[in-house]
């Protein structure tokens, strides 16, 4: 447990109590703060990928991956401020892609166990990965039960946006692994750069966000 419970998990959750309220309030009472401070975001990130574009030689996977990084946050800024989707939707979405990272990590910081990925991200697990998996869809359930949701997204749609989550992660972690360095940047104790917080995001909603788009 000791591996759990020291000064990185504190840096955490002191990032998460700030962090939390600045990216679901907005959507909740301020679209257009919401713009503000989603560019504000994509700004950031931006500087931050590029900071690192300074690290290699071959830049061209970082500026496909900027592509990706600004259409994702337009895309998600689109169906904000045109109700495509509600704000109870897109907070619903988020608080899915935090589940699954938060409980990913502890599932592989107390159970450990076989690495992953370990060429790419020497921190993921299979314990994490299926204890991430697992929480997520139990918290869900019991969410939608307890609390008598009207609107709740099929089991096969979270899996799909687990799914995303993990491939945007392990996209960002291939980045840092090319440019070698561990964290994208040091906004966020515990945590890196914000880019390191918002990777799962970047993809869940560039690729879900296109797929809603076409339909």
């Amino acid at each position: 447990m000791y591996r759990l419970f020291n000064k990185e998990l504190l840096y955490r959750i002191l990032s998460v109590i700030v962090f939390i309220p600045l990216v679901i309030l907005p959507i909740i009472y301020s679209k257009y703060i919401s713009v503000f401070i989603y560019l504000l975001f994509t700004s950031i990130i931006l500087i931050e990928i590029d900071d690192m574009k300074t690290k290699v030689s071959k830049k061209n996977i970082f500026n496909f991956y900027i592509a990706i990084v600004i259409i994702s946050f337009f895309i998600f800024l689109f169906l904000l401020l045109n109700e495509i989707f509600s704000y109870e939707t897109l907070v619903y979405l988020i608080v899915i892609i935090w589940l699954f990272d938060t409980f990913s990590f502890i599932g592989g910081k107390i159970i450990g166990g076989r690495k992953l990925m370990p060429k790419i991200s020497k921190g993921k697990t299979f314990a994490g990965l299926f204890t991430g998996i697992f929480v997520t869809l139990l918290i869900n359930e019991m969410a939608v039960y307890i609390l008598e949701f009207q609107f709740k997204l099929s089991i096969l749609t979270i899996l799909m946006i687990m799914l995303l989550s993990f491939i945007g992660d392990i996209l960002v972690s291939l980045l840092k692994r090319h440019a070698s360095i561990k964290d994208s940047g040091f906004i966020m104790p515990g945590h890196g750069g914000l880019l390191d917080r918002l990777d799962s995001f970047i993809v869940v909603f560039f690729v879900f966000g296109i797929s809603v788009l076409i339909v």
